[in-house]
């Protein structure tokens, strides 16, 4: 089951990413460069700051700081660093969404100016719309119930809770603050000079 859930959150994001382009495409033709290539500059930063933190060799670095950004225009799909992923998540899943909904709502308007447009454009901006948020609820799902470091069965509950506080991995998932998430990557993720 884990596994479909990972394929079903996979597919909605990507799905939805790949629709917005294709219907942005068909409209602006080579403006999609321009939203593109604003996304790789700001995924480029967050990995630029992820690689600050890591511990790879230049090289590896540099190669990842360039290849990545290209890889997070479709989706978030790797992460380096130890440590809770939700807040890189974050930051790259509401630029995203934003992206999408700002190039659907582009072509939809100029759609509505058009005397004939074609059929297909205002339920592939729906479906961009709905898929993208959907693909996040079976990813939360899919953390929720099925991976590996969250799930826990109640004897491990039981087990966990006897065990004392600072040696104790969480039982759920808890909310930090962003310096926190910093520190917390930070700590695990030593810089090697």
């Amino acid at each position: 089951m884990a596994t479909l859930a990972l394929l079903v959150w996979r597919t909605l994001i990507v799905g939805s990413r790949i629709l917005a382009f294709v219907l942005f495409a068909t409209v602006f033709q080579y403006w999609l460069f321009a939203v593109v290539g604003f996304h790789y500059v700001i995924m480029f930063a967050m990995v630029f700051y992820q690689m600050r933190l890591g511990k790879k060799k230049f090289i590896r670095r540099l190669v990842y700081n360039i290849v990545t950004p290209l890889v997070y225009v479709f989706d978030f799909c790797i992460n380096w660093l130890e440590g809770p992923t939700r807040y890189w998540y974050l930051i790259c899943y509401v630029p995203m969404y934003v992206e999408n909904v700002l190039m659907s709502g582009l072509v939809l308007w100029y759609v509505s100016t058009t005397p004939s447009p074609a059929w297909y454009i205002v339920p592939g901006c729906v479906c961009v719309l709905l898929m993208f948020p959907m693909g996040v609820l079976v990813q939360l799902t899919y953390y929720r119930r099925w991976h590996p470091k969250v799930r826990r069965t109640g004897e491990q509950l039981g087990a966990a809770a006897a065990v004392d506080q600072q040696t104790a991995e969480p039982t759920q998932i808890r909310c930090l603050s962003w310096s926190l998430f910093r520190d917390n990557v930070a700590k695990k993720n030593p810089l090697v000079v």
